[in-house]
């Protein structure tokens, strides 16, 4: 046995296993180091990253205010501006004559007021005439007055009288004409029915017509066709023209009825030419001969056409004229019958002296003139509204810098129209910029007003950083690609030169923070049922499930832990499939 421990040989092999076992044995009985996690302390920050781009803090876009075409734009891309200065105008030409019209009415309206005024110390002054009698001079211009109206009344029914004559004379003469316009009607529509058109027809008159040629089938049907309705309408026709009413709303029924004859004659007349020039087997010189018959024709019915309707039309210029040169007599009748009785009414008035009650009517007369007066200044006041309204709407054919600025763009053109409340011009501040972002529901969530963030500008690269602020948050949503997003406005908490409007912005913004709190991987986390559990290394080296209370999770991929777990506990890190 001692000889046996004392060969090399047989030793070493023995140690080996031995140490293998040992090692094997304490392995087993170890955590799995590389699995584990060791809970510790630590800060963990919440932050939210968004894209934006950067924008005047004072930034409009400017318009017309009304519709019209660009006469002038004062001002490019680039330029500075001042606040009220003029950028672009629209052609004023129409709001200028507006205006100019408002102040033709204000003076005339002010020279009305002049004549309402002179008319009130007028009924005053005949007011006054009555509280202290009449002289024998004033009765005398008032018979005079009344002589003088009685002419003018007697001239203006003579006139009325003359009117109404010549009215009837000139309307007479319009209808004498009718029969003559009627037979020479018939006369042009025999010729085209029964010479022209029946040179290319066997039986023209009768009640089967026929045409002597061949043509398109449904062309030769409708010209036969048409031919009976024509050959009845010319008949029609002719027993019209001989038996001619001479009362005028017969002659203007006959004049009616003509001209519709005419119209389907003139159809036959059309459908004709189409037959011809589909013919087959007719020569030239016949098919020349033909369409030579049928434009002779239908220049004819034209003729007779235009004629029909021109009577028509003369005749019912002719009513008007006449019942406008009646209203105007008979208004002039009116005036001259009303300055009549106004003149014996007061000539009356004068004889039999001041009543109580003519006292008392005059002084309505007064009240009236003063009433007169006081409307026409109110009148006056709506026309100085009407200029103010002008003046605003001239006002509105420019474009307006509201504040010191730059221009960044520029949409008008000299020439072009434009439509009211089209942006054209934009402007935006010297003064301090701002971004605009959209943040997605999930995010917004987790932050509020005053959350400070880092930003990176594209146009500098990621080592240029500078600090921004929350500063509003829109309550109602924008719906972008079907998500929900609210707009956040982010303020630079410092002014710098480098900053454009327009550049792109990369924000990072610091939603929450807590310092020295237990914090684990989030991959280490289940959550089943609504419950949060973890799996730790227990002192027993077995697995052992514990449920959780988390807190802030972070942006680098720790959470953090409120209670379920101690600093040191060993966290059995879930491996990846």
């Amino acid at each position: 046995m001692i000889n046996f421990w004392k060969k090399p040989i047989f030793i070493i092999p023995i140690v080996l296993i031995l140490i293998i076992a040992g090692y094997i044995v304490i392995k087993g009985q170890q955590a799995p180091k590389q699995n584990l996690y060791i809970v510790k302390r630590g800060d963990i920050s919440q932050e939210v990253d968004v894209t934006g781009n950067i924008k005047s803090a004072e930034n409009v876009d400017l318009a017309f205010e009304k519709s019209g075409r660009v006469i002038r734009v004062n001002v490019k891309v680039g330029d500075s501006v001042t606040a009220n200065q003029i950028l672009a105008s629209l052609d004023n030409t129409e709001v200028s004559s507006d205006l100019v019209q408002a102040k033709a009415k204000l003076d005339n309206a002010k020279a009305q007021l002049d004549q309402y005024q002179a008319a009130l110390e007028t009924q005053q002054a005949k007011l006054d005439e009555l509280n202290h009698g009449t002289r024998p001079e004033e009765i005398q211009i008032a018979q005079t007055k009344v002589d003088n109206a009685q002419n003018a009344l007697a001239d203006a029914e003579k006139n009325l009288t003359n009117i109404k004559s010549k009215a009837e004379v000139d309307l007479a003469n319009l209808y004498d004409g009718i029969k003559n316009i009627i037979d020479k009607a018939f006369v042009n529509a025999d010729d085209a029915v029964n010479v022209k058109a029946d040179s290319m027809f066997i039986g023209g008159s009768g009640t089967n017509p026929r045409l002597t040629f061949s043509t398109d089938i449904q062309i030769k049907g409708d010209a036969e066709t048409q031919r009976v309705k024509a050959n009845n309408e010319l008949n029609q026709l002719k027993n019209e023209a001989a038996n001619l009413t001479t009362d005028h709303s017969g002659l203007d029924q006959a004049l009616t009825k003509s001209y519709s004859r005419l119209t389907i004659i003139r159809s036959l007349l059309s459908i004709l030419v189409g037959a011809v020039n589909n013919s087959t087997g007719l020569s030239q010189t016949t098919i020349t001969t033909y369409l030579d018959y049928l434009t002779t024709a239908r220049t004819n019915i034209n003729t007779s056409l235009k004629e029909i309707e021109t009577r028509k039309e003369d005749i019912s210029t002719q009513v008007v004229t006449n019942q406008k040169n009646i209203n105007t007599a008979e208004a002039s009748v009116n005036d001259d019958r009303s300055t009549l009785t106004s003149a014996q009414n007061d000539l009356t008035l004068k004889k039999a002296g001041a009543t109580a009650d003519q006292i008392a009517a005059q002084k309505a007369q007064v009240k009236q003139a003063q009433a007169n007066v006081n409307s026409q200044l109110a009148t006056i006041r709506q026309y100085e509204a009407n200029i103010q309204s002008a003046q605003v709407q001239l006002t509105k054919t420019n474009v307006f810098a509201p504040f010191n600025g730059i221009i960044t763009k520029q949409d008008a053109k000299i020439g072009e129209i434009v439509t009211a409340n089209s942006p054209l011009i934009s402007l935006i501040s010297e003064g301090q910029f701002e971004i605009k972002a959209d943040i997605p529901e999930a995010d917004i969530a987790k932050l509020k007003i005053g959350n400070t963030g880092q930003v990176t500008l594209d146009a500098y690269g990621d080592n240029v950083i500078f600090n921004v602020q929350i500063t509003a948050i829109d309550p109602a949503e924008t719906i972008i690609g079907g998500v929900p997003t609210y707009k956040t406005t982010f303020q630079f908490t410092q002014k710098d030169d480098r900053l454009k409007s327009g550049m792109t912005a990369n924000i990072t913004i610091l939603a929450n923070k807590h310092e020295n709190v237990l914090i684990i991987p989030q991959r280490t986390i289940s959550i089943k049922n609504g419950r949060t559990t973890v799996s730790i290394y227990s002192k027993n080296k077995k697995p052992e499930e514990r449920m959780l209370e988390i807190g802030l999770r972070g942006s680098n991929g720790y959470t953090e832990i409120i209670s379920g777990l101690q600093e040191n506990d060993r966290v059995i890190i879930r491996q990846e499939k």
